[in-house]
């Protein structure tokens, strides 16, 4: 077999030259690159790929529905995929398993790890490595297959089949077959269907009931024509079934798929829970840093604070302190906020009941805009229909507004207008010119959501819907290339 030929995806130069580096580490020297989803679409339709490695995280087309293309496309259908992340979510591993992803890979990663999810999605292709960097391959261990069947002679039938491919352990019963599955666990059940005392309905029950082996595939052997005893069986959690009399073709061919799909399963699902726990040592490393940051903070405000006030320094000197002081307060309150998101997202923080002026707020998130567009002519208006108060914690909705204005006048060119109104029934409305790019809207409050913004986080619109939920608000968008996009938020008064 030849060289496989490699795409990797990736809009992060540094990290395009790493992962081609790795490849040509493992032998893997056929490797192209692409900045963009469609840079990727445009080389895919221009030659033949073995595997894709992509990026979830990218501006405008996103792994994902990189992905998702590639599936659309017939020639592609069955392309090896692999998406590349820092950070995965339950919910987005469930959206990239429906489009068929064909694994994970979590950055960092070693080298090794790589080699692994390149060697699996090839279908266990060797690698061309240099013969001093090559593995010594472990013996493969045979996967296990039990038999159920109260009839001698299909047992010996059905276990000679498969004893040259796989380990057969054979039960005449259910309760027996239930016994060996709770001792040692089988990869696959093959069931027979119609059997006295305990029939294969009730087996496969019993089996999916217990979480130890709920897992187990499960083919029920059936000479039952009756196409609702047939689904009735498939309900209960079997894979597949095979009629009798048995075509040994067929059973082979239907025990490898079903094997090479809770295979993969159980891949992917080891995959996701190593992906939690990283997720997980991440956030106590960085709850452990947000505290740490607290006592230098502080005692850098408190060192600024003493030095202005002995008066033995001259005026640039006092107007550089007063920045350093002033700038270690706003990092002291970007870790507070920092830590209440994290309480937002785990649904335990409510803000404190102290009343917040919205239009003094929102007039010195105005000024503080207007400063920073100066020299990029876009013009802030203000509009405040009534006084209005709420009851709510003032650095988070001040963060959430400076945040949300600020968006709109990065999207914003020279001459536009960004509007910022508190109506007179409360709502705040923030509009800009600029439409919100498409691939962006139904996604638009969702973690990690950016497109076409260089260093963008995509955490800003979605703390904005966390901010306005532990308020007991609502945020909403609606755009268009004619009226632009307007942002509405709802707080309830005081």
């Amino acid at each position: 077999m030849g060289q496989p030929t490699i795409l990797v995806v990736d809009d992060f130069a540094v990290m395009r030259d790493l992962v081609v580096h790795q490849l040509k580490l493992l032998g893997l020297t056929d490797v192209h690159t692409a900045s963009n989803g469609e840079d990727a679409l445009k080389l895919l339709a221009a030659r033949s790929f073995s595997l894709v490695l992509s990026d979830w995280s990218m501006p405008g087309m996103s792994g994902l529905d990189l992905l998702i293309q590639v599936r659309r496309t017939p020639a592609l259908a069955r392309l090896p995929f692999i998406l590349v992340t820092a950070e995965i979510q339950r919910e987005k591993v469930s959206a990239a398993i429906e489009a068929k992803v064909s694994d994970f890979l979590l950055k960092p990663f070693r080298p090794e790890e790589l080699e692994k999810r390149i060697h699996a999605a090839l279908g266990g292709q060797r690698l061309a490595m240099p013969a001093q960097a090559a593995p010594v391959a472990a013996p493969l261990q045979r996967q296990t297959v039990l038999v159920v069947d109260d009839t001698p002679a299909n047992l010996t039938l059905v276990g000679g089949l498969l004893r040259d491919d796989y380990q057969v352990k054979l039960a005449a019963r259910g309760d027996k077959a239930l016994q060996l599955c709770a001792t040692s666990a089988p990869d696959l059940v093959l069931l027979d269907l119609m059997m006295p005392e305990m029939d294969g309905f009730e087996v496969c029950r019993r089996l999916k009931a217990d979480p130890a082996t709920a897992h187990i595939p499960v083919i029920f052997l059936t000479a039952v024509s009756d196409a609702s005893r047939t689904v009735e069986g498939l309900a209960l959690g079997a894979v597949d079934y095979v009629s009798k009399p048995i075509e040994p073709m067929i059973l082979k061919a239907r025990v490898a798929t079903a094997l090479r799909t809770a295979r993969d399963r159980e891949a992917l699902r080891a995959q996701f829970d190593l992906a939690l726990e990283n997720a997980r040592l991440r956030e106590e490393v960085e709850r452990i840093t947000r505290h740490d940051l607290h006592n230098p903070l502080a005692a850098i405000i408190g060192m600024s604070s003493a030095m202005l006030l002995a008066g033995q320094l001259n005026e640039e000197q006092n107007r550089q302190l007063v920045a350093i002081e002033r700038t270690a307060s706003d990092m002291l309150d970007m870790l507070k906020l920092s830590a209440l998101l994290l309480r937002m997202e785990a649904g335990d923080y409510q803000p404190e009941p102290l009343p917040v002026d919205l239009a003094a707020l929102l007039q010195r998130v105005a000024d503080e805009s207007r400063g920073i567009c100066a020299g990029r002519h876009i013009d802030i208006v203000l509009e405040l229909g009534a006084p209005r108060s709420v009851a709510g914690n003032q650095l988070l909705l001040y963060s959430m507004l400076h945040n949300l204005v600020r968006n709109a006048t990065e999207a914003s060119t020279a001459g536009d207008t960004v509007r910022i109104t508190l109506a007179p029934d409360g709502q705040i409305r923030i509009h800009n010119r600029a439409a919100v790019p498409e691939v962006m809207r139904e996604r638009f409050f969702e973690k990690y959501a950016t497109s076409g913004k260089e260093n963008g986080s995509g955490l800003g619109t979605y703390s904005a819907r966390l901010i306005t939920q532990a308020h007991g608000g609502s945020i909403s968008m609606i755009t268009s290339e004619i009226d632009g996009t307007t942002l509405t938020i709802e707080l309830p008064a005081k």
